[in-house]
């Protein structure tokens, strides 16, 4: 999952997006403008992607034996499969299929967070922009679980295509 995530086409070009806004923003402003400040940006990308997926979906749910993947409801009530959504980052699966607190979710978002202070600007570093970067990335996660668990339906209903009149 870990390497597989990394070398997708789409989180590289996620990534070289959101460095681009970053750069038209001035985003992370301690690493310039130009080539040079946008390079900086998207290898910064690049590393929170890496260390993110490393230590939330390989060493700690490794060691914790936790599952890091998503899995999807598909159907039912909407409210239940919202509720199973909103609450994937906070509650996960143990190896043995039961319900556990989401620890290699939180410690990895914690250790990927401070391993950006050795390469983020010195403005962007220190205890509390670490603990503010985890606080963020929590609802990004939720969006992230309504995605997998209604996008599927969305796009079959956006893609849906009538049947041609018989003739």
């Amino acid at each position: 999952m870990f390497f597989n995530n990394n070398t997708d086409p789409f989180t590289i070009s996620y990534i070289a997006f959101t460095a681009g806004v970053a750069q038209a923003n001035n985003d992370l402003a301690g690493y310039g403008q130009g080539a040079a400040g946008y390079a900086k940006r998207f290898g910064a990308g690049m590393a929170d992607e890496s260390a993110s997926g490393f230590f939330r979906t390989f060493l700690f749910p490794s060691l914790l034996h936790q599952d890091p993947r998503y899995f999807r409801k598909g159907s039912g009530p909407w409210r239940l499969r919202f509720a199973h959504a909103l609450i994937r980052p906070v509650v996960t699966n143990t190896d043995s299929q039961r319900k556990a607190f989401n620890w290699s979710g939180l410690l990895g978002g914690l250790a990927a967070s401070a391993l950006a202070n050795a390469y983020y600007p010195e403005e962007e570093r220190g205890v509390g922009k670490t603990f503010s970067r985890v606080e963020m990335g929590i609802p990004f996660s939720v969006i992230d679980h309504l995605v997998d668990e209604f996008g599927p339906d969305l796009q079959r209903k956006l893609t849906h295509k009538r049947k041609q009149p018989e003739q």
